[in-house]
């Protein structure tokens, strides 16, 4: 009977014992779960585990394991931890009481049970890469060794009377003892130091793909929009000058102008207030389209006339096909025309979307690891990289998929592969997705994870040489010292000063020796990670000059102009500062390029540029170079900026030098100076003035200035 008692009172110690073990793993596994890449976590509740079945014994283990995968099964969605956790507590145990030591038979189970079933598992809960897949059994193996690594260290902290069973040590000998308690040490340090650098190495390597996809989509959101205001103003500008004149073969040549100047245009039309088409260009495609019907063409049904005739403004249309000239993908920009203020008709331009894929291809996307794909405000493609195999106006929203790679970009997928992105939208409602391919943060970390593994390897063997010869040294001074420290009726014959000194200094030697060798390891990484950041710091400093600067002419290029000079203007409007912008564009700056070549033309646009600057940007202006062969000029607190633009279009004309020889050169410009009228109108209004008042300088013969007070 009593020893019934005793055996039930042991087994309600070890489970109240495992229940508080188990809730310290639980809370640990819960509130301080790690997390190194993406969804990849490091726990360390395995610790109170593994402590209990130390102290308490297999029951007490197996209950607060049971705790602990809960714990990590809710925070991680996974119920699998019960399987592996719980297993690894029985295989431990096993092999321990089989004399192989803690560490070793926690790598056994790892390598032998855990990470198989983990490969035949993971995979039927998450698609992920092979490389993935790797990585998540590294990440395992590392961990099961760190948190058990810890547990035998903690152990030996651990007062003796909470040590209700009592571990054997792993070796009955100084020396052993002194290798497996040091090299635990290592391997803490070592685990603990590969995982934060890989930690801040994935992060760096996270952050660089995030700042580049994400400038890389704000970059295409600035090239569309200023892509389409482009031919919206072409079409807008149209309309005033037809507006103006009177007569009917000067609207046409106008249109017939306007379609040549900007190919972009596949078609442009002009029609009446019922919608019926009165001219359209090249004239040559409405000729053989007008022959093919029956009666005269009519838009009245599309969107592109029933807009503006509704609203009187402009309107930009979605990705569609043309239906009488052409098939090809197109978008519609059109603009109301009025006649005695009242609506008679629209213009409209068909723009050719694979003009705007030429220009999306010239970006800088990496196409080993990115990929591009531009929708409307109704989600059909519009560009998409051939990697996406996505066709011309099919539909496209990417699904959300679960993210084991990153916590701040959402992932999808793409033809069957795992891709992080970004997304912008821009001011017509287009969205701009730039995505990237995981693979290199992925690659990064098993790289880490292969360092690690050589550098343990070559540190057990040295330590392993250097403990042996340490114990030849140490070993029988120290034992007949212990032997006789040991007996208590026998006064210790100590070892002479001498020998204690040696012994002693042997003992330091080594430690010191295995002490520098880690010391060494972890300069060498740090001094890796410092010359990794400096580069990064050189490489940021160069991009954002690049972003900043045209790199022919030294000016400011047209986003960072718009960003300073908006908000000058911005600040000019609050406090009624007099302030100019003009927009100036070389006359016949082509026929420069066809005749004398482009380097020529080149050097043209940096002694132009030059100028700009002693006439300008000297005067404290901004001034940009804001297309081929147009310019910015942003002006402040100028009295006279008449005189100002006067003088440098007088300067241009004899100053550009080439090989020698001076090229002749005029300029026409748009001035817009603004001295009274502080209404606030947004900065776009102001350019679109400004090139409004350029484009009347080319219709009046060019190498004129056109200036306008408001």
């Amino acid at each position: 009977m009593r020893d019934t008692t005793t055996i039930t009172n042991t087994k309600g110690s070890a489970l109240l014992s495992g229940l508080g073990y188990g809730a310290i793993a639980a809370i640990v596994n819960y509130f301080l779960a790690f997390e190194i890449y993406g969804s990849l976590t490091v726990i360390f509740g395995q610790v109170f585990v593994l402590l209990a079945l130390f102290t308490r014994g297999l029951l007490a283990a197996m209950v607060s394991a049971l705790l602990a995968a809960l714990a990590i099964s809710i925070y991680t969605d996974n119920v699998f931890f019960f399987v592996t956790l719980l297993s690894e507590v029985a295989v431990v145990h096993y092999l321990y009481q089989r004399r192989i030591p803690i560490l070793v038979a926690d790598l056994i189970y790892w390598c032998v049970f855990g990470m198989p079933f983990s490969y035949l598992y993971v995979p039927t809960v998450i698609d992920v890469p092979q490389s993935f897949l790797f990585l998540i059994l590294a990440k395992l193996l590392m961990n099961g060794l760190l948190y058990t690594a810890l547990a035998i260290l903690l152990y030996q902290l651990l007062p003796r009377r909470w040590k209700l069973t009592t571990m054997t040590p792993v070796s009955d000998t100084l020396r052993g003892r002194i290798f497996y308690l040091s090299f635990l040490c290592i391997i803490i340090s070592s685990l603990c130091f590969s995982f934060l650098f890989t930690v801040r190495s994935t992060q760096q390597a996270e952050q660089q793909i995030v700042s580049d996809i994400g400038s890389k989509a704000n970059s295409l959101r600035q090239v569309t929009e200023d892509f389409v205001d482009d031919y919206v103003v072409a079409v807008r500008n149209l309309r005033d000058s037809m507006e103006r004149v009177s007569d009917y073969e000067e609207k046409l040549m106008l249109m017939d102008y306007t379609q040549r100047n900007f190919p972009g245009f596949v078609t442009m039309l002009w029609s009446d207030a019922q919608g019926t088409i009165l001219h359209g260009v090249p004239v040559a495609s409405f000729s053989a389209a007008f022959n093919r019907m029956q009666e005269s063409p009519s838009i009245s049904d599309r969107d592109y006339f029933l807009m503006p005739k509704a609203s009187g403004q402009g309107y930009v249309s979605s990705a569609f096909r043309g239906r009488a000239i052409g098939e090809q993908p197109i978008i519609a920009i059109s603009a109301p025309y009025h006649r005695n203020n009242r609506f008679a008709g629209i213009i409209e331009g068909s723009l050719d979307i694979p003009e705007l894929v030429r220009l999306v291809q010239r970006t800088d996307i990496d196409p080993r690891f990115q990929s591009v794909i531009v929708t409307d405000n109704e989600h059909q493609v519009i560009f998409a990289t051939e990697d996406t195999a996505l066709a011309p106006l099919s539909y496209y929203e990417p699904t959300y998929a679960r993210n084991p790679y990153s916590l701040i970009l959402p992932l999808t997928r793409i033809q069957q592969r795992d891709v992080l992105y970004t997304q912008r939208m821009n001011d017509y409602g287009w969205n701009i997705y730039v995505f990237s391919s995981p693979q290199e943060m992925t690659d990064l970390f098993l790289g880490n994870i292969l360092i690690l593994a050589l550098f343990l390897s070559i540190i057990t063997a040295l330590f392993a040489v250097v403990t042996r010869r340490f114990a030849h040294e140490l070993n029988r001074p120290l034992e007949q010292l212990v032997a006789q420290l040991g007996d208590p009726t026998n006064v210790p014959d100590l070892p002479s000063r001498a020998d204690v000194t040696r012994e002693v200094r042997a003992l330091t030697d080594n430690l010191i020796a295995a002490r520098k060798v880690m010391v060494d390891f972890n300069h060498q990484l740090q001094q890796q990670v410092e010359e990794q950041t400096a580069d990064l710091a050189r490489l940021n400093e160069r991009l954002n000059k690049l972003a900043r600067e045209d790199d022919l002419t030294g000016l400011l290029n047209r986003r960072t102009f718009d960003e300073l000079a908006e908000q000058g203007y911005h600040e000019a409007m609050a406090t009624r500062g007099h302030i100019a912008l003009i927009l100036a564009d070389i006359d016949h700056f082509k026929r420069i390029n066809d005749t004398m070549g482009h380097p020529v033309g080149d050097a043209c646009l940096r002694c132009v540029g030059q100028l700009i600057q002693q006439h300008f940007a000297s005067k404290g202006c901004l001034c940009a170079r804001y297309g081929g062969e147009e310019f910015a000029m942003f002006v402040t607190d100028i009295d006279d900026v008449h005189a100002m633009v006067t003088d440098f279009q007088q300067a241009l004309s004899q100053s550009c030098e080439v090989q020698g020889q001076v090229v002749p050169m005029s300029i026409s410009m748009g001035v817009v100076e603004i001295k009274q009228h502080f209404s606030g109108e947004s900065f776009r209004r102001l350019v679109a003035h400004a090139d409004k008042l350029l484009y009347e300088s080319k219709d009046a013969g060019r190498n004129r200035i056109t200036i306008e007070q408001l």
